[in-house]
């Protein structure tokens, strides 16, 4: 198991608020965002999920970053 730094921690933290924000003020359901999170878990897994990978990987850079 690889360790978890500190990047990870960002990630899940910003990840989490989006959620809850979501929950808060726009009606989201748990269950729709457990649903999304499953669903997002297999297209990465699936056939498709290194190039879904490679563009989104290249949206940064059209900002410059």
């Amino acid at each position: 198991m690889t360790p978890v730094t500190p990047r990870d921690l960002v990630t899940l933290l910003v990840i989490g608020g989006g959620v809850w924000l979501l929950i808060q003020f726009s009606g989201l359901k748990i269950w729709h965002a457990v649903l999304v999170l499953v669903a997002g878990f297999y297209l990465a897994l699936s056939a498709v999920g290194p190039q879904v990978h490679r563009f989104l990987s290249r949206i940064p850079g059209l900002f410059g970053h």
